[in-house]
């Protein structure tokens, strides 16, 4: 049952209640936040934003972050902090080390052979994939290369300013909404009797970007709107589907990316 904080509005010469919405889990939320780490603006969803902190990127999308809360998306220490707050509140947190990206473990350095990387030498700095982990080249000795894989914001305090944009609530608009997040694209979608069908270009099944976020889409669809079923339909007109609806996905701001050449493991990176 979604919780409220109760207020009083006088309306001369009656007083009526106001409801004031709060997060809780499960709620779908957008919010604007800039990730700051030792006083410099990393990542910011806000493109004004990130242009004055020169970290704007013409390949990113920007706008309000779709936000599942309880899904695990952000770091728990500002997914902690969005509970019970006002839809429309404005704030700043500090988050340690431990409720945000970890600790540093120096067991997550890993030794492999140079022999692993096929098709490019690597390099300190370099990120590749170890068997479906990313890590940091740091060091390059003889035939052996010394990977990095804990997490590059490990024992970072990051302070997060955010605002709670909107809150969703019609189940229709939730569906559409994750669709657009994950997907990167505007779809026809529906729901009748607890089952979501979406309908999509025929064109889309060349794209192995597609192929990889279908699943991934269909597995959120389930867990958090309650749905029984997810049925995606080709759809046949004749027509020439727009470029920008069959490019491959846009980055997250701040999205990190490790190039499928770079993977120690020889294989493609995880979706």
């Amino acid at each position: 049952m979604r919780r409220y904080k109760l207020g009083y509005v006088l309306r001369d010469p009656q007083i009526r209640t106001e409801f004031k919405m709060t997060v809780k889990n499960g709620d779908f939320i957008r919010i604007d936040y800039a990730e700051i780490v030792d006083g410099q603006v990393i990542v910011a969803t806000d493109k004004d934003v990130a242009t004055a902190n020169g970290i704007y990127d013409e390949e990113a999308q920007y706008g309000p972050h779709l936000v599942i809360v309880g899904a695990g998306q952000l770091v728990e220490g500002l997914e902690g902090d969005l509970i019970d707050k006002e839809i429309g509140y404005s704030g700043r947190v500090e988050i340690p080390p431990e409720k945000a990206f970890g600790t540093r473990d120096p067991k997550k350095v890993e030794i492999v052979p140079l022999t692993r990387f096929k098709e490019e030498r690597p390099v300190p700095g370099m990120r590749v994939g170890v068997d479906g982990n990313v890590g940091v080249v740091t060091r390059v000795i003889g035939r052996k290369v010394s990977i990095d894989l804990n997490h590059p914001l490990a024992d970072k305090t990051i302070v997060y300013e955010y605002k709670i944009v909107e809150s969703i609530e019609d189940r229709l608009e939730k569906l559409k909404a994750l669709i657009k997040t994950f997907a990167h694209m505007d779809l026809e979608a529906e729901i009748k009797d607890d089952v979501a069908t979406i309908t999509v270009p025929w064109e889309l099944s060349y794209y192995k970007e597609w192929l990889m976020i279908r699943r991934g889409v269909a597995d959120l669809i389930l867990q958090h709107l309650g749905l029984k079923e997810v049925d995606f339909v080709e759809k046949h007109t004749g027509e020439k589907v727009k470029a920008e609806l069959i490019s491959p996905p846009a980055k997250e701001p701040g999205a990190e990316e490790t190039d499928s050449s770079e993977q120690a493991s020889g294989e493609s990176p995880p979706a």
